[in-house]
């Protein structure tokens, strides 16, 4: 937050900053995005290049190559996604796209933004630089809030990654109506990537991807899903049999019905839909959540609420559900680090010293919340703190040792897959 300009130093001691104190007189929370922008990259340029049309996240991803940003991953987009959304600077469509609201225009009108490199930057003229008051200077560097750059920012990637060649197989497949095998094979190992067991089926009379969750004896579901191809690249009413799709579910006694194709419109579409009670899920929704599952992988009782509703699927749920399960990672890591520079000068720490410690622009943690972390990391299976609630807490080994631990469990865990 120091960092931020939320806090400064006044005497050795931490206080809010004047930014921070007119945002809590003002309760305008254009005021902390206005104050992410004089110190980040890309944030009053993400609203821009949300100003003509609405984007998926890899979009963004591109554009910010635009301003000198080479991300090969998405998780810097989320972080400003995440910030601009909790002040309804912007929201997610049904189809998963970014679209930018009132609230965000009105602010992005005020802002000086960097000028774009490339030719396919946002088309919004760009104001002049106003002169700037005496304070922090803006640096040309993608963050302020972090000690030094990321190393995939650093370290060009000339190959896809297997969940980045997934996504993209997903895209192509999907407008190849000459080899429709190829999507339902696509759909098969994205959901297999997400945790299912996935079968390809096919041919008359059959599912093309029967999908399994394996969740105990009344927790578990299965789903058939119907993958369309379409060459025009747009997926509508009269490319669906929606009698073949409920005489599928019944044949494999499924608790739910999806259809997955490209981009999945028209009103017809979503109305049948609705009422055969049959999730439309994009595949660039599918590429999304594979990619997603990537940096913050979910449960299969997470994934559930994808299938439960008829119509257009609403990924968000899913997202917020990553996000706070992200957020909750990066506290667990915060904690360790607060533990490991600040316990040699002051001893142990308890879960109310350490939350004046952690910094979590996202959303601030809770005493509770950080006691919970804390009994998980002291818990004997991860072994990364020591101590108790109430004499407090040290970093218990090394990091590396703790990331041995943690590595040997995974690995006889995934030693399961063999036996299933």
């Amino acid at each position: 937050m120091h960092n931020a300009g939320i806090l400064e130093d006044e005497t050795g001691l931490l206080c809010l900053s004047k930014h921070a104190n007119l945002w809590f007189a003002t309760e305008d929370d254009g005021i902390l995005v206005a104050l992410l922008h004089s110190r980040l990259k890309f944030v009053g340029e993400m609203l821009a290049e949300l100003e003509e049309e609405p984007r998926t996240t890899e979009e963004l991803r591109s554009a910010a190559g635009n301003y000198g940003l080479n991300w090969h991953r998405r998780d810097q987009v989320g972080r400003r996604r995440r910030w601009l959304q909790s002040a309804e600077m912007i929201m997610t469509l049904r189809d998963g796209r970014i679209a930018i609201t009132e609230t965000g225009r009105d602010l992005l009108s005020k802002l000086d933004l960097y000028e774009p490199f490339g030719d396919t930057a946002c088309s919004r003229p760009l104001p002049d630089p106003a002169p700037q008051e005496t304070g922090p200077e803006v640096k040309d560097s993608d963050s302020l809030l972090t000690d030094a750059p990321k190393l995939d920012e650093l370290t060009p990637t000339i190959d896809p990654s297997p969940v980045e060649a997934l996504a993209n197989e997903l895209r192509d497949a999907s407008t190849d109506s000459k080899n429709p095998d190829r999507l339902e094979v696509a759909v098969r190992d994205a959901f297999e990537f997400l945790g299912f067991e996935a079968e390809k089926l096919g041919g008359s009379g059959k599912t093309d991807v029967l999908v399994k969750a394996p969740l105990g004896k009344d927790d578990s579901y299965t789903v058939t899903i119907d993958a369309k191809t379409v060459g025009s690249g747009s997926l509508g009413d009269g490319q669906v049999d929606w009698g073949t799709l409920e005489d599928h579910r019944k044949q494999h006694n499924a608790d739910y019905s999806m259809l997955v194709g490209p981009n999945p419109s028209g009103k017809r579409l979503m109305n049948r839909a609705v009422d055969k009670a049959v999730a439309v899920l994009s595949t660039e929704q599918l590429a999304d959540l594979c990619i997603q599952h990537a940096e913050t992988p979910l449960g299969l009782k997470d994934y559930r609420a994808l299938f439960e509703s008829g119509g257009a699927v609403d990924t968000t749920p899913t997202s917020r559900t990553a996000e706070d399960l992200g957020r909750l990672r990066n506290l667990a890591v915060e904690l360790c680090e607060k533990l490991a520079e600040r316990t040699g000068a002051f001893g142990p720490l308890t879960a109310s010293q350490l939350m004046v410690m952690v910094d979590q622009p996202d959303k601030p943690s809770s005493e509770q919340e950080i006691q919970q972390t804390l009994d998980t990391l002291a818990n004997p299976l991860v072994g990364a703190v020591q101590g108790t609630a109430s004499t407090g807490y040290v970093l218990a080994t090394a990091p590396r040792v703790i990331q041995q631990r943690l590595q040997q469990l995974g690995d006889q865990i995934s030693g399961l897959e063999s036996s299933l």
